[in-house]
């Protein structure tokens, strides 16, 4: 049985990938995405620039 992410990395195949939660994409773009989400991982150069920003700004904050 697999369950799927309800947040996480994903993204049409060629394209830069978004980090999606819920239905939609932390740059604002809605969710069309060909495959499942992918958890966090390091960055990438396949990641979206503002997705990554606003992700990795959401940690830094929320880090203890």
């Amino acid at each position: 049985m697999t369950t799927e992410l309800s947040e996480g990395w994903g993204g049409l195949v060629g394209r830069k990938a978004h980090y999606y939660r819920e239905s939609f994409s932390l740059c604002g773009r809605p969710a069309f995405y060909s495959l499942p989400l992918a958890p966090e991982t390091s960055p990438s150069q396949d990641d979206c620039i503002h997705c990554r920003g606003k992700l990795d700004r959401e940690r830094r904050r929320n880090r203890p």
